[in-house]
Order: structure tokens, then C-alpha cells, then sequence
């Protein structure tokens, strides 16, 4: 039963904070400070309220007060004591996440020893087994969907900050965007593949993506070092996810 609350908590924890706090991934959270800290506890509240709307009850509530009160304790360490003291982006990010995700393992032991009931993984699982779907898979699945895709490609942006090459036009501004939507349909690809046992086949979508960028690679060295570790960040994610989200 504690897997249940632990897949809901991280499940709520990445929509309330990459999907729906969009200003805290754009970089404003360190501009604004407490004042942005209190935003983002309000919206994830909200947001988390909301979701259990369906399936109200006194334990999901205390259990959603519960997460949001500790989002917004470690948001509030971070913004008062280590954003100026942790000077790298990725650091922060890695930091922050870590806090969050033991406070989540935290809550799931507790809501566990406290029998929370969480009707809606009945509601859920009676859904998708009428059409021959396991529900635990399928939040995992949705889980490493939501993981791959701005969890990810914020982390990897943060750390090649310090290896993007100086020279715009190795780099070109408009296409960060398209950069990020291929890096998503890449990893996920490789997840299905990974999923499927299909090891060899991962080899033709990096070869795929390298086509695209070969005249640059060969051209210039920078670049070729800052794709190629662009790259291997993203497929070590995507094992990461394939290991402890889909196990």
C-alpha cells in the first residue's frame, strides 16, 4: 500500500511543480523569493485540492494539507538558505528534488502506519480493468511520461549551462523549443524500447538524432562535446526512469 501513496505523491508532486508552476522553472523563483515561494504553495494547494474533488474525504484532505505544507517548508529552506550559497543551477535543482522526494518517501511511510484510504486507486483500478489495464502500471507509466519531459529537460539545461559554446550560431535560440520537444520524443522512444527489452534499437534512434547534427559535429569540437553529453544525460535519465519508476 505504501507503493500507492508514494506513486500519488510524486504523481501530484510533478504536475504541481513543473507542470503548473511554470515561474518556478522559468527561473523566477529565485527572483522573487518568499513572495514566489507563497504563489507556488497556493497554486499547488489549489491544484491538489482539486484532484481529489471526485473522491473527497477527511484523509485525502489532511493527506494533501500534509504534502503541500511540506512543499512549502523545503521551498522556503531553499529559497532562504541555498540559493545563495549553492551558485550552479543544476546543484539547486538536484538538491531541491532530493529534499522533496524524501519528504515524499517521509509522508508515504506515515500515511501508511495511519491507514489514509484513497478510494479513487479502487475507482481507478475498477476504470482500467474493465478494458484489461493494470492501474498501478498505468500511473507508472504516466509517471515516467511526466519524468522524461520537463523534470529532465530542466535538469539537463541546467547542467550544460557551463559547456554550451560561446558562438551563437552553434546554438540557435529559436530552435530551443523544437530541441526540447525532440528531446522528449527521444527519450521516450528509448523508454518504450527499454520496456520492450529492444536494447539494439535504442542505437538507431541516437544515430538518428546524430544525422541531424553531423555537419556540426565534425565541424566544430565544442559543439560535438556539448551533444554529446546533452546526449548521454538524456539516455542516463531514461535508464534511471526505466529502473525505478517501470522496475
Amino acid at each position: 500500500m505504501i507503493i500507492n501513496y508514494l506513486l500519488l505523491l510524486i504523481l501530484g508532486y510533478l504536475l504541481g511543480n513543473f507542470y503548473i508552476n511554470k515561474d518556478k522553472i522559468n527561473g523566477k523563483f529565485k527572483d522573487k523569493k518568499i513572495k514566489c515561494v507563497l504563489i507556488h504553495f497556493i497554486k499547488y494547494y489549489i491544484v491538489s485540492l482539486f484532484t481529489i474533488i471526485p473522491i473527497f474525504s477527511l484523509d485525502m484532505f489532511l493527506a494533501v494539507t500534509y504534502a503541500s505544507a511540506s512543499y512549502l517548508v523545503i521551498d522556503t529552506i531553499i529559497c532562504v538558505f541555498l540559493i545563495k550559497r549553492v551558485s550552479k543551477n543544476y546543484m539547486l535543482f538536484i538538491i531541491g528534488q532530493s529534499m522533496h522526494l524524501i519528504s515524499l518517501l517521509l509522508l508515504a511511510y506515515v500515511f501508511d502506519n495511519w491507514n489514509f484510504t484513497i478510494g479513487h486507486i479502487t475507482i481507478l483500478s475498477n476504470i482500467l480493468g474493465a478494458y484489461g489495464f493494470d492501474s498501478e502500471l498505468f500511473i507508472r507509466w504516466l509517471l515516467a511520461i511526466l519524468f522524461i519531459h520537463k523534470p529532465v529537460n530542466l535538469f539537463i539545461n541546467y547542467f550544460l549551462e557551463d559547456y554550451k559554446p560561446k558562438d551563437s550560431q552553434f546554438i540557435i535560440k529559436a530552435d530551443n523549443r523544437a530541441g526540447r520537444r525532440i528531446g522528449t520524443i527521444e527519450r521516450l522512444i528509448m523508454l518504450i524500447f527499454l520496456s520492450k527489452n529492444q536494447y539494439a534499437a535504442i542505437g538507431f534512434v541516437l544515430t538518428a538524432k546524430s544525422i541531424a547534427r553531423y555537419d556540426k559535429i565534425t565541424k566544430h569540437e565544442k559543439f560535438a562535446e556539448y551533444y554529446l553529453l546533452g546526449t548521454l544525460l538524456s539516455t542516463l535519465c531514461v535508464i534511471v526512469c526505466r529502473i525505478i519508476i517501470l522496475l
